[in-house]
């Protein structure tokens, strides 16, 4: 393990590279735990100008910029809701999509209730989308979605559950005009409809429909006029299914993993339901998304892993990307927009010398122009050296992860660095090159960050995801230790000061690490964990219902909550209090939709218990992914004086 992680970093970093420098900076902790200083940016359709949200004293603000006049513009505030995403409709017209936690009267429990408002850059009005709409459902999360353009200017199509509390509600296709923010029932769907894909004529090219009661899923059509039933399968659980539209019209692009063989292969599906096996490049591991346009007509695809690669249909556009992903080969370049006539292509670059760049490739001139960086706050001389490794867990499996080094630390002399494991939550999803705000602060002040990718991790093969199933507190867990041991047999990590940090599963992952291998962590931090998976389980059939394919999905990954009581119980954290030897800080929003906050109460209860030392910071009005940027300096402030205190690194 030893020269695998060294291999690894010197081919990285390049041996004779030096990072002890005098001039590294150590920004203030609010810099690193506010929200970003931009977010979501979309270029306009012509390219003209830039949208995005701005973070100003606290607040979201609706910005743009135009290339003509230089001009910054604010629009309006938009910091009542947590922003969701900003981007453009057509040159007029701007998306703001939000949401929050809410509590309709009536209906049991709270949801995350989004919606999307549009903003009209001519008349600077903005409007609640489908507000006012005749027999939208009262009770629905989800609302915001936007799945088509229309032609018609000033007109986009969303789905939305319509029907009044009394009735059983249909997922129907409706027709908003963004100028009065009302829609028009344009096709009904059923209770059974999860998605909509809509030519900007209005075809509906796909509809598809997932029947919990059958367990079958269906792929219909209304390209010729009339519903046509065109692909049908018998599953527990929603495939992938239908993820675009080919450019041409003459198929959908398709993934079923009718076979644990089949789970990562795209497929053309014509509209006589015949399938056709595709190769999409293969420039980098497994495909983390397709790339689409507003109507989601498909023209390249995104490859995961430590950094992402792209293949894109038009070789133009292709060898433009593919130029400027080799350039910055060690960055990680995201394509987040680009112009109507793919003549100018926006850009967010990650890397060891910036926290986030949105950077304006113009094809035609072949100029590059950097718009701004995601953290106006944090010099490019504070940023730590962010490095994909790879080491081998105890039965062989190759594990990826990212290594965040302190920041001013020089790798050939340092050693015995105060290490923080960070496994990341999910747990289908994966750590890669980027700006992690908790692991660039404490790496900032001279703390080592490992954030391993774990199987059941996503971006790197779905034999490696599929491995992760019924692993939870098992090989996941062994997974996560096994990287902590290779720093530490490397002479990299000091065994006497390891913290373990997580959020959501990577929140149970730390407490699953102070309870099962309790000689490892000198502290344990938690935000928003799973501490006692049974009360949690019965909490998804309350919400979900006994038959939900929810209920199929748990019991495949982490166990049954009938038949298997005592492994349920073997690997919940808050049934092993006894075993804690380090101190536990938890972090949890009460306003939590995912994972509820009494899951953290269970955690504190059973460890006061046992007389151990356990403290529980309760957020205000915070959800589950932390994104209130007051709160979030509150949870920053919170870890970073307790990780101090008991592994105490001394920034450079």
């Amino acid at each position: 393990m030893r020269v695998l992680i060294l291999a690894v970093l010197s081919a990285w970093l390049g041996f004779g590279q030096i990072f002890a420098s005098a001039d590294v900076s150590h920004p203030p902790l609010e810099s690193y735990g506010e929200l970003p200083s931009v977010r979501y940016m979309d270029l306009s359709p012509s390219g003209d100008r830039v949208a995005y949200a701005e973070r100003r004293d606290g607040s979201d603000y609706l910005v743009t910029f135009d290339f003509h006049t230089r001009k910054k513009s604010y629009h309006v505030k938009i910091d009542d809701v947590a922003t969701r995403g900003i981007w453009f409709a057509d040159e007029d017209n701007i998306i703001i999509r939000a949401s929050e936690t809410k509590f309709v009267i009536g209906f049991r429990g709270e949801f995350d209730y989004s919606g999307a408002f549009s903003y009209n850059l001519k008349t600077k009005k903005l409007k609640f989308l489908l507000r006012g709409t005749d027999n939208i459902y009262p009770a629905q999360g989800g609302l915001g979605k936007i799945v088509g353009d229309d032609a018609d200017p000033g007109y986009i199509f969303m789905p939305a559950w319509m029907g009044d509390r009394y009735s059983d509600p249909n997922y129907s296709l409706v027709r908003v005009n963004m100028k009065t923010g009302k829609g028009r029932l344009f096709k009904s769907g059923t209770g059974d409809t999860v998605d909509w894909f809509v030519d900007t004529d209005g075809t509906v090219l796909a509809r598809e429909d997932y029947d919990n009661g059958s367990d079958t899923y269906r792929v219909y059509t209304y390209l010729n006029g009339n519903r046509e039933l065109i692909y049908e399968l018998e599953t527990s659980q929603p495939p992938p299914g239908v993820t675009g539209i080919k450019s041409d019209k003459s198929a959908l692009i398709f993934s079923d993993g009718e076979t644990h063989e089949e789970s990562g292969n795209v497929y053309e599906l014509d509209f006589d339901g015949n399938k056709t096996p595709i190769t999409l490049g293969g420039r980098g591991g497994m495909i983390e998304r397709v790339i689409r346009d507003g109507n989601r007509f498909v023209v390249g695809v995104k490859y995961s892993g430590a950094v992402p690669s792209y293949t894109f249909f038009d070789p133009d556009v292709d060898a433009a990307v593919s130029g400027l992903v080799n350039q910055f080969s060690t960055a990680a370049v995201h394509l987040v927009s680009w112009t109507d006539d793919w003549s100018k292509l926006l850009y967010l670059i990650y890397g060891s010398d910036t926290p986030g760049s949105y950077v304006l490739q113009d094809l035609e001139t072949g100029q590059m122009t950097l718009i701004a960086d995601e953290r106006a706050d944090i010099p490019p001389e504070a940023i730590s050296q962010m490095v994909a490794v790879n080491y081998t867990a105890r039965d062989g499996l190759n594990i990826p992860a990212i290594l965040t080094w302190p920041a001013g630390a020089d790798l050939h002399t340092a050693n015995t660095l105060p290490l923080i494991v960070m496994p990341h939550g999910g747990p289908a999803s994966h750590d890669r090159v980027t700006f992690d705000w908790m692991a660039q602060y404490f790496a900032n002040r001279g703390y080592l960050v490992l954030q391993p990718n774990f199987r059941g991790s996503t971006g790197y093969s779905s034999e490696h995801e599929d491995l992760g199933k019924g692993e939870w507190g098992g090989k996941m867990q062994d997974d996560i230790t096994d990287g902590l041991n290779a720093l530490v047999e490397q002479g990299l990590a000091d065994p006497d000061r390891v913290c373990i940090v997580g959020a959501s599963y990577g929140g149970y992952a730390a407490l699953a690490g102070g309870a099962f291998t309790p000689e490892l962590y000198s502290c344990v931090v938690a935000i928003a964990p799973v501490t006692d998976l049974r009360p949690f389980l019965r909490n998804v059939k309350w919400d979900y219902g006994r038959d939900h394919w929810v209920i199929d999905y748990w019991q495949e990954n982490v166990g049954h909550l009938d038949d298997e009581r005592e492994k349920l119980n073997s690997i919940s954290p808050a049934r092993s209090a006894d075993r804690f030897q380090a101190p536990v800080l938890m972090i949890h929003g009460k306003d939590d939709t995912v994972v509820p906050i009494k899951q953290s109460e269970i955690m504190k209860r059973a460890l006061e218990k046992a007389g151990k030392d356990v403290t529980l910071v309760e957020l205000k009005g915070e959800d589950h992914w932390l994104s209130d940027g007051d709160t979030r300096i509150e949870t920053l402030r919170a870890m970073a004086g307790f990780v101090d205190q008991h592994i105490g690194a001394i920034a450079n």
